[in-house]
């Protein structure tokens, strides 16, 4: 059973692996006005609670970070959530890119994406102040 939920689930993480892949090349060469642009729109925060982001919203994420766990670079979190806001939106799931400041000395920044209002992957890291939301 574990080995038929593995096959259906291969092609997700084959398409993670290149989305991780583009997007870090993406990160490495482009410009940073360039980059924004891949993260989206920059957006007022969205009214209303939190709502459920749905099943595929949370597998999409998940395999991203599954992915990037096993790849010989390490994708750090900007490409992450570069390659899952290319997955998601590919499927037409609405989502928002976060970008916040963890640090200012020495400075540290951090990406996390949210469907809904709920984080599916990454997340703030401790008291990380959003300076950007981008849809």
């Amino acid at each position: 059973m574990a080995r038929v939920r593995l096959l259906r689930r291969l092609p997700l993480a084959a398409e993670a692996a290149l989305a991780l892949a583009v997007a870090n090349l993406a990160v490495r060469l482009l410009s940073q006005p360039r980059i924004v642009r891949l993260l989206g729109e920059p957006v007022e925060r969205m009214a209303g609670p939190p709502a459920y982001p749905g099943t595929r919203a949370r597998l999409v994420a998940g395999a991203v970070t599954r992915v990037a766990r096993f790849l010989p670079w390490h994708p750090a979190c900007l490409p992450q959530a570069i390659a899952t806001r290319w997955m998601l939106r590919r499927r037409g799931i609405e989502c928002e890119a976060h970008l916040g400041v963890v640090a200012t000395e020495p400075f540290a920044a951090h990406a996390w994406v949210s469907v809904h209002g709920t984080v599916v992957q990454g997340g703030p890291i401790g008291h990380a102040s959003e300076i950007a939301r981008l849809r």
